[in-house]
């Protein structure tokens, strides 16, 4: 390849992050198959696995030993180099995970807040979320690279709440800028709820409606095996039609529950309840059921899909919620999808969230416009 000197840095950084997306896509590859998959000469393969491992981004694993010959080296992608962090910031709680940059979880903290609590409190709660969960895994808080926040309301793409209606102050934050030491990106909560089933379900599928069912309540498309956000991250978002009364059905729950349980705990009392056989409770869960079905079933004609996931923190009750569902929805639909709970439970929201961050680190550091892959530091931990 004719080139002068002043190409040459420009074509390493070139090479290196197609070998480097090459190694990350397969987890762990030897040359021949980095070679095939870069297209790169072996020569040129060679040269820069050796300057990614000196960097410490790659680590060469010890070859098993068979029969005659050079055992073929193969290489992983240093995952352990560099942590993400994915929020839930919802108007009773705080939630986070953190996964490493293959996305393994290694820790998940919750913390309490209450839907009047300020602005600055909800936000002081996230940063307490994040060092707590690389305390939990044992690492320095420097390590967590980004950070991905899921959010109740609809969310801007330079990460303003635009809209929200659970938290009476929280319209006009923007999470990007609250954390300005790190990688953020933020998104609408059922979004990535949806994004999390997509990425980490038991079945991943092409068309799928989600519906978040939550003591906040949303629907999410993921449509030829992508997240659809819509123009405005606004896609499937229901929430303002008047026929769609799934915010008003959370009452039918509280209602079969005593006074003095507190709001928080009261739906999954009432789903409680209707696993022991209260007649009232049943009765509370089909009702709830019928208002989820209404959405539910509007986004089905829309799109239909090949599955219908039930998720969310609610998806926990799925023993009860799922078949009353099923039901509701073959009332109102000609033609029902396959009707699934996720088991992701409470967690998918964070999870999505630290998948969006994922894609944010990987855009960057697969970028050749970035510059030289610095070095990293001799121990991750």
């Amino acid at each position: 390849m004719g080139s002068d000197g002043g190409d040459q840095p420009r074509l390493r950084q070139l090479n290196e992050r197609v070998v480097l997306a090459a190694v990350r896509a397969a987890g762990e590859a030897r040359v021949a198959e980095i070679v095939e998959q870069s297209g790169l000469g072996r020569t040129a393969v060679e040269e820069v696995l050796a300057s990614l491992v000196e960097r410490r981004w790659l680590v060469e694993e010890s070859p098993a030993i068979r029969g005659r010959g050079r055992p073929a080296r193969s290489y992983r992608f240093r995952a352990e180099a560099g942590y993400v962090v994915g929020l839930d910031i919802g108007a009773y709680s705080v939630r986070g995970v953190l996964t490493d940059l293959d996305g393994r979880m290694l820790a998940s903290i919750r913390r309490s807040v209450t839907p009047e609590a300020p602005r600055a409190r909800r936000l002081e709660a996230a940063d307490e979320v994040i060092a707590a969960c690389a305390a939990d895994a044992r690492l320095a808080a420097s390590k967590v690279w980004a950070v991905g926040a899921g959010t109740t309301g609809l969310v801007d793409p330079a990460g303003t709440v635009v809209h929200a209606n659970a938290i009476p102050d929280w319209a006009g934050t923007n999470l990007v800028s609250h954390f300005p030491h790190r990688l953020v990106v933020a998104d609408n909560d059922s979004q990535l709820a949806a994004l999390a089933e997509q990425r980490r379900g038991t079945d991943a599928t092409e068309d799928m409606v989600f519906l978040h069912a939550g003591r906040r309540t949303g629907l999410a498309l993921v449509l030829d095996g992508k997240l659809r956000r819509g123009a405005f991250g606004a896609a499937a978002d229901m929430s303002a039609l008047r026929g769609v009364a799934w915010e008003a059905a959370l009452q039918h729950l509280h209602a079969v529950v005593p006074d003095d349980v507190p709001t928080v705990d009261k739906a999954e009392r009432a789903f409680a309840a209707a696993r022991e056989g209260d007649r009232a409770a049943r009765t509370a869960v089909r009702k709830y059921a019928h208002a989820m079905a209404v959405a539910a079933a509007t986004a089905i004609a829309i799109v239909d899909p090949k599955l219908l996931v039930l998720g969310g923190a609610f998806s926990q009750a799925s023993d009860v919620l799922l078949e009353p569902l099923q039901t509701e929805l073959e009332k109102l639909c000609p033609r029902v999808p396959e009707v699934r709970a996720s088991t992701l439970g409470a967690l998918c929201v964070a999870l999505g969230a630290a998948s969006l961050a994922l894609d944010a680190l990987d855009d960057r550091l697969l970028s050749p416009t970035r510059g030289p892959l610095p070095p990293l530091a001799v121990r991750s931990i």
